[in-house]
């Protein structure tokens, strides 16, 4: 090979380095060019994302709120609905303390009329009276204040109910309070017993 071939090579060699370094200038500026257009489109994707979270977040703040003043109001309202109920039974026990100046028998049928109403009341929100008189104890249903001997009546038997319970559907509101019987008295049975005999 020739000197001149070899400069010559030589300066080919050379273009190709020049030309190479040029072509990875040109690359990382386009690369540079490139991350600085995606840059913004991340900040601007985040800021979004960012804006559709806070908008979200008092939305749903707002309906919290909202809910909340709605329950308070049905609330309310349920408050104001009985009452007016309580308002009438009010009305009817002034009516009969006003009858009952004029005519001393007119107070028990102006009592008598409020109870009425006061009942009709409870039923008409489902309120159902517990009044277990001669029924079998349930504890489920009844609170015994005690035991008591009856000749007529077997064990675990309500006797008397000093107290009447309320349910509200199916859930007790308050049990019955009762006196239960413990069956015959010991010495009686045997009285009856030897009797018998």
């Amino acid at each position: 090979m020739s000197e001149k071939e070899r400069q010559n090579g030589g300066v080919e060699i050379k273009i190709n380095k020049e030309e190479k370094e040029e072509k990875e200038k040109r690359e990382k500026t386009r690369e540079n060019e490139e991350q600085k257009t995606k840059s913004p489109n991340i900040e601007e994707e985040y800021e979004k994302l960012k804006n559709d979270y806070l908008r979200l977040l008092a939305e749903f703040d707002n309906y919290r709120k909202r809910v909340s003043k709605e329950i308070e109001e049905a609330k309310e309202a349920a408050k104001r609905s009985i009452i007016k109920e309580f308002l009438v039974i009010l009305d009817n026990l002034e009516k009969a303390i006003e009858m009952a100046y004029k005519h001393k028998d007119a107070i028990i049928e102006g009592i008598e009329l409020s109870i009425k109403s006061f009942k009709d009341m409870l039923k008409k929100h489902g309120v159902e009276e517990i009044n277990p008189k001669k029924e079998s104890f349930d504890p489920n249903l009844h609170d015994a204040l005690m035991t008591q001997e009856s000749d007529e009546l077997p064990k675990n038997t309500v006797i008397q109910t000093v107290e009447k319970g309320y349910m509200l559907k199916d859930k007790l509101i308050r049990p019955a309070k009762v006196i239960v019987s413990s069956g015959k008295n010991e010495k009686s049975q045997k009285n009856n017993n030897k009797k018998e005999e």
